[in-house]
C-alpha cells in the first residue's frame, strides 16, 4: 500500500512547476495527497483487520444469533477497542522505547490473546448449551400439553449477552500487540505529516468499518438460516466457539514449542 501511494504521489505534477496561482494549485495538491493517503490507510486498516485469524475467530461466537444491527455494533465496538489498544501501545513505544522489550511483550501479548480466545469460546459453548437445554424443556412442555397434563410455566430461552465493556476490553487486548508498530511505517514513508496523519486516522476508521461489516454479515447469515435450518444457531455457535478454543490452545502451546500461527 505504501508503494502504491508513493507511486501515485510521484505521478502527480508538483505545484512548484506551475507558473500561475501557486497557492490554489498547492492547496489542490495537498487535498489530493490527503485523499489518496486516507484511502490507502482505510484499505490497509480493512486488510489488516480481516487478515488476522485471531480477530475473525474471536468475533464469530459473539456475532452468531444476533440481529444485523446488533452484530454490527459488536464488531464496531470491538474495532474501537482494537484501535484503542494500538494507540496505547504506540504511545508506550514512543515514551518508553528504550525500556521496552518487544520480544517479551510479543510473547505475553500472544498468551493473553490465547486466554481471551479460550474465554470467548467457553462463553459461547455455555450459551449454546443453555439454549439446547431450554429447547429440550420446551419440547417436554409441548408433550405434556398434548397428553392432557396441566400447562407448566415454560422458561424463556436465554439470549445473547448485551454488548458492553467486555467486548471493548477484548478488542483492547487484541490491539496491544507489537504488530501495531507496522501501521506506523507506511505513515512515516508518506511525503508530509498531514498525509501521515490522514493515513493513520483512516487506518483506524477502516478497522472499525471492517469489523462492523464482518460481524453484521455473520449475524445476518445466522438470522437468515435460523428459520430454514432447525437449531442452526446453536450448531454455528458450538462450531465457532470450538474453533476459538482450539486456536487459543494452539497459541498457548505454540509459546512453549517456539512456533506461531501468524
Amino acid at each position: 500500500m505504501t508503494l502504491a501511494t508513493s507511486a501515485f504521489h510521484s505521478s502527480v505534477p508538483h505545484p512548484a512547476y506551475a507558473s500561475a496561482q501557486p497557492a490554489i494549485k498547492s492547496g489542490g495538491f495537498l487535498s489530493l495527497e490527503l485523499l489518496s493517503s486516507g484511502w490507502a490507510g482505510f484499505f490497509a486498516g480493512c486488510l489488516h483487520t480481516l487478515s488476522g485469524p485471531d480477530h475473525l475467530v474471536a468475533l464469530a461466537p459473539l456475532s452468531i444469533g444476533r440481529s444485523r444491527l446488533e452484530s454490527g455494533l459488536v464488531g464496531a465496538l470491538w474495532g474501537c477497542g482494537h484501535d484503542a489498544g494500538q494507540i496505547i501501545f504506540g504511545l508506550l513505544f514512543l515514551l518508553l522505547k528504550d525500556r521496552l522489550h518487544i520480544e517479551v511483550l510479543r510473547i505475553w501479548g500472544t498468551r493473553v490473546v490465547g486466554l481471551t480466545l479460550l474465554l470467548i469460546g467457553a462463553t459461547g459453548i455455555r450459551e449454546a448449551s443453555e439454549v439446547q437445554e431450554t429447547g429440550l424443556i420446551l419440547e417436554g412442555v409441548d408433550s405434556n400439553m398434548s397428553g392432557g397434563e396441566p400447562l407448566q410455566q415454560a422458561p424463556a430461552a436465554p439470549r445473547k449477552k448485551k454488548v458492553g465493556f467486555t467486548t471493548f476490553a477484548t478488542g483492547v487486548v487484541h490491539g496491544l500487540q507489537p504488530d501495531a508498530l507496522l501501521m506506523v511505517l507506511p505513515a512515516l514513508a508518506l511525503p508530509s505529516r498531514f498525509a501521515g496523519a490522514a493515513y493513520l486516522g483512516m487506518f483506524l476508521v477502516g478497522t472499525v468499518f471492517s469489523m462492523g461489516s464482518y460481524t453484521a454479515f455473520v449475524g445476518s447469515c445466522s438470522e437468515a438460516l435460523k428459520d430454514r435450518v432447525p437449531k442452526i444457531t446453536e450448531k454455528l455457535t458450538w462450531a465457532a466457539s470450538l474453533v476459538a478454543v482450539c486456536m487459543g490452545l494452539a497459541l498457548l502451546v505454540g509459546q512453549f514449542f517456539g512456533f506461531t500461527l501468524y
